[in-house]
């Protein structure tokens, strides 16, 4: 028992606390072989914990990343849909203009400079 306990606390932190509490057992009085038979249970639980946490860092970082990507997106759409309001806006103010020319200088204002002068 002894070499095999040595042999597995001396990986990693997570293995020590696997260590430590396969010893706590022992201590307990739960045979060897027992927790034998549990160390690869334990050892492929620790692991699907490990992979649970790395997928949840993950998702938020895919979470910010993608939150990021949107904003900036909708920040986009708001300036080019401002932007063609603002060529909108242009478009109308220049047709008024021309019309206002237009009208300076329509059939009407011709004959009333013909017939008033001055």
């Amino acid at each position: 028992m002894g070499n095999a306990l040595n042999t597995l606390s001396s990986a990693t932190k997570e293995d020590t606390k696997l260590y430590n509490c396969i010893k706590e057992l022992y201590e307990q009085g739960v045979p060897f072989d027992e927790l034998k038979a549990l160390i690869p249970d334990m050892k492929r639980t620790r692991e699907q914990l490990r992979m649970k946490r790395m997928l949840e860092n993950n998702n938020e970082v895919l979470t910010a990343m993608i939150t990021k990507e949107l904003s900036f997106l909708l920040d986009a759409k708001e300036r080019q849909e401002e932007e063609q309001f603002k060529r909108l806006d242009q478009l109308i103010r220049q047709q008024q203009s021309f019309r206002k020319e237009a009208a300076k200088t329509g059939p009407a204002e011709r004959l009333k400079r013909l017939l008033l002068p001055g």
